[in-house]
């Protein structure tokens, strides 16, 4: 498995410089659109780092692919350790 990231991957955060997670809003008025929210936002010390994802560029559908493989990934692992126990 490669250690190397993307830049659909990796993202900084444009307030404190943290990185940031690719998400999808699950509102009724934005459902299914991709954002990134910056992780501090959940601590403390919260910047409230949040940008959409540019829906109509080709970087937003390589972000979405990366998103649903780590959310496959994820699903999978769980899958495993359910399965195991």
């Amino acid at each position: 498995m490669s250690s190397s990231s993307s830049p659909a991957q990796t993202k900084r955060c444009q307030y404190c410089g943290a990185a940031m997670a690719l998400r999808v809003s699950k509102s009724d008025k934005n459902r299914g659109k991709p954002f990134w929210k910056c992780l501090t936002s959940y601590g403390a010390t919260s910047c409230n780092g949040f940008e959409w994802v540019d829906v109509t560029s080709a970087e937003a559908d390589q972000q979405a692919d990366t998103y649903d493989a780590t959310v496959l990934n994820m699903l999978k692992s769980i899958k495993d350790l359910v399965d195991w126990h």
